[in-house]
Parts: structure tokens; C-alpha cells; sequence
């Protein structure tokens, strides 16, 4: 009941309190490139499973009770981030609580998932904060420090991540019980209620390359968020899928549609016909409603390319839209 109250009250004040903070600095692109915990471009290699946890005090953020609606981090590359497993979790640990390099004894009972997905692609762009795209929030009770806990399987990315002198316990060892300690925890933005945008997954080829999905805007409720897509057939049509859902069945192979390799992600809750240019792009702005503040939804582009397989379209990978400050 505690908990449904003071979730309540941060409804109506999250707002107000609205922030990005940055551990141990904000500085994206300065610091050593760490491949631990997301991986390196080399598939299968040594550092492709990996467990780490980092730690946040509550006075960096803030020390007030808010939510965690997002975690962003600074890669020194640019390309996607693929991961078979990925799972992020998030606890509170008493500020006097000492780092224990056995990784359970960092965490309780009430420790919150906030993202878990298979096949997790992420798209990243060198030394920019890019969000990970949580699926659930974490309350910060605004006493204690915060664990962050991220367990990787099977990951490849472009380069490592920037990383700061802050503690940090890893092994990269699958299912180890145990870590290390050092002072080369990754960096880390710490969202509560801003507004993100994120790009991820994967589309399939047509006729003028493989769709690409974008979002231009912060996403920051009152504005608007520019739905970008290119490389779809030169003069044609497109598909803008948008919703809420991004779990449970999603995505979904179209290879019964005589789409092999296509997927969709999302739900058809908004479906928009966009015209394309001569180069296959467009642009359609939505507006974000202040009243949607907490909303999130994702999006997707089909496009209309005959020659591309046996129904006629492609896909594009995703994008993800958190409304906040």
C-alpha cells in the first residue's frame, strides 16, 4: 500500500523533479572505452557474457524520492548493440553497505527487473548518451544508495563503453557467482521522468537498402517528435505502426506473410500511409501531449516494395519514445 502511495504522489510531482544525472560526470566522450559489461565487436569472444554492478548514491540523485524511468550510456563507436539475453535490475543498499563481490549480496528481495528481453538490439552513436530503453521504473525511496545490476549473454557491440573511477563489481564468467572489484564502473545517465528517444532492432533488405527507422525530438511532453524513416523504395509508400506494446508476442517474424526476415514489434494501435521522396525518406511529426506525461509507445515503419518479396513490403527496426520533462 506504501508503495501505491507514494507512486501517487510522484505522479503529480515527477514533474518538478525531473532529471538527468550523471555518474560519475557527463562527459560522453571522455574516459577509457570498457567493453564490461555490453561486449566488443567480436562475436563469441571473451568478454561477450558479462556481470556488472555499479553504484549510485543518493545524493547524487538528489536525495529525494523519485523514478527511475531510464539509463542511458556513452559507447565509444557507432552501430547496434545485440544482445541474446539482457536484464537490468535495480535495488536499493544502505549508503554504509560496503560493495560485496558476491553479486547476491548486493541485492534483496525487493529488487525491480526494469528490463529482461531476449534478441535486444540497441542502436548506438559514438560518445552521445544513448538510452537502453527500460521496460519497467524503479522508485527511489530518496534515503539510500542505488545498485544497478546488469547481467549480459551473447553480446557484440561496436566498442566499449566510456567508463569513469567509481566501484564497480564484474565477472566475465557466465553464471558466476562472484567478481571483481575496481574503479572502472561504465558511466552512467540516470533518468528520472525525462522525456527519451531511442532507436533499436533490426529491419529487413528491400529494393533500396534496409529500412531505417529514426526519431528526431527528446521527447519531452509539448513538443513534438519527428518519426524518420529512409532507404524504402524511391517514390513510394510507407507504413508508420505506432504503440504501447512492446512485450509478451512481439516482436513478430512475418515470414508467414511471405515477409522471411521482416519482423514487427509493436502494435497497430496508430497506422499512418507516409509518402516517400525520391531517395525513399520521410519525416511525420506527432505531437506529445503534456496530459501524456509517463507515456510510453514505440514505433516502426512498413514500406511498400513489390520486388522485395512475395507480399510486397518491408520493415524497419524500431524506435522508442518515453514522454517526460
Amino acid at each position: 500500500m506504501h508503495h501505491i502511495k507514494l507512486l501517487a504522489l510522484l505522479a503529480i510531482v515527477t514533474p518538478v523533479l525531473a532529471q538527468n544525472v550523471y555518474v560519475p560526470d557527463n562527459g560522453a566522450a571522455t574516459g577509457n572505452s570498457n567493453v564490461i559489461p555490453f561486449g566488443h565487436s567480436y562475436p563469441n569472444g571473451p568478454f561477450s557474457n558479462c556481470h556488472m554492478q555499479l553504484r549510485v548514491t543518493a545524493a547524487e540523485l538528489g536525495g529525494v524520492a523519485n523514478l527511475i524511468t531510464g539509463l542511458g550510456f556513452a559507447c565509444s563507436g557507432s552501430g547496434p548493440v545485440h544482445h541474446n539475453t539482457l536484464e537490468i535490475v535495480i535495488d536499493h543498499i544502505p549508503a554504509a553497505q560496503a560493495f560485496s563481490t558476491t553479486f547476491a549480496s548486493n541485492l534483496t528481495v525487493n529488487a525491480v527487473t526494469v528490463l529482461s528481453d531476449t534478441d535486444y538490439t540497441w542502436i548506438v552513436t559514438a560518445n552521445t548518451w544513448i538510452e537502453v530503453g527500460l521496460n519497467d521504473l524503479f522508485v527511489f525511496n530518496g534515503i539510500d544508495d542505488v545498485v544497478i545490476d546488469i547481467t549480459t549473454i551473447g553480446s557484440t557491440a561496436p566498442a566499449g563503453m566510456r567508463n569513469g573511477t567509481n566501484e564497480r563489481i564484474f565477472s566475465w564468467t557466465q553464471g558466476a557467482l562472484s567478481g571483481y572489484s575496481d574503479l572502472l564502473a561504465t558511466k552512467i545517465e540516470v533518468s528520472m521522468e525525462m522525456g527519451r528517444t531511442s532507436s533499436h532492432g533490426v529491419g529487413c533488405a528491400g529494393s533500396n537498402g534496409t529500412p531505417s527507422h529514426s526519431l528526431t525530438g527528446t521527447g519531452q511532453v509539448g513538443t513534438t517528435v519527428s518519426m524518420d524513416v529512409s532507404n524504402g523504395l524511391q517514390s513510394g509508400m510507407a507504413m508508420l505502426i505506432a504503440g504501447p506494446a512492446n512485450l509478451a508476442s512481439f516482436p513478430l517474424d512475418l515470414g508467414f506473410l511471405n515477409m522471411p526476415g521482416c519482423l514487427i514489434y509493436t502494435d497497430l494501435t496508430l497506422t499512418i500511409a507516409v509518402p516517400l521522396d525520391a531517395t525513399g525518406s520521410a519525416s511525420y511529426a506527432i505531437p506529445l501531449p503534456t496530459a501524456a506525461f509517463g507515456f510510453k509507445f514505440y514505433s516502426q515503419y512498413a514500406c511498400f516494395d513489390p520486388a522485395a518479396n512475395l507480399f510486397g513490403f518491408t520493415s524497419s527496426n524500431y524506435a522508442r519514445t518515453y514522454l517526460g520533462n
